[in-house]
């Protein structure tokens, strides 16, 4: 037995003395970039995720009406098993020195909110018009990391809807997401990636 072990041991130390390494585990098949099939569920010229190896992300978003412009905006994912994954979605924050405007890092509308210190009311510079309809956006951040945004009806200040989100701050930098925020994905045996998000359905193709 001693023989065996000593041959097992020299033929193992010949393979690695020729340069034979033991293979790398493949690359999880859902890393990559992804284009959405039809952008105009999203009312965009095109939309793609693109998932990277270490759990992170990013989605871009390219709008050519009424004026060219991208969104970008980060992304984390994680692999739940049977060929489907979970990705949030933080929003990092841009705060002036004074800290009384902020903008959303990759937002391509260049929208901004004003307040005074993190921890208050935020309220969006410029309203937003929907179908005739404009509403006025607002962030709430309160000192347990929990807070809102909200959309209010600009003519008598009725409230249209509001979203629970967290934030946190880590090495200067402001952050928030929706915990509801959760998009499932599913990659078919076809190479379809195919997305839920709350009731609606999205399908991509690998770019």
């Amino acid at each position: 037995m001693k023989e065996i072990a000593i041959v097992g041991i020299i033929i193992l130390a010949v393979i690695f003395a020729s340069g034979c390494t033991i293979p790398a585990a493949s690359p999880d098949p859902f890393t990559g970039t992804w284009n959405v099939v039809n952008p105009e569920q999203f009312n965009a010229t095109s939309f793609t995720y693109v998932f990277n190896a270490d759990g992170t992300g990013n989605v871009i978003e390219v709008f050519e009406d009424p004026a060219k412009n991208t969104s970008m905006f980060n992304i984390t994912w994680k692999a739940v098993g049977n060929a489907t994954y979970e990705a949030a979605f933080p929003y990092q924050l841009i705060l002036s020195d004074d800290e009384k405007t902020f903008a959303i890092s990759g937002d391509g509308s260049g929208d901004k909110f004003s307040g005074d210190g993190f921890v208050g009311i935020w309220t969006k510079d410029i309203p937003w018009e929907n179908d005739g309809v404009v509403y006025e956006g607002e962030f709430a951040f309160y000192e347990n990391n929990s807070g809102a945004f909200s959309w209010y009806y600009q003519n008598n200040t009725t409230l249209e809807s509001t979203y629970p989100l967290i934030w946190s701050k880590n090495d200067g930098i402001y952050s928030y997401s929706y915990p509801n925020d959760i998009s499932t994905f599913t990659l078919g045996t076809d190479g379809i990636l195919t997305e839920t998000w709350g009731d609606a359905t999205y399908t991509y193709t690998r770019a």
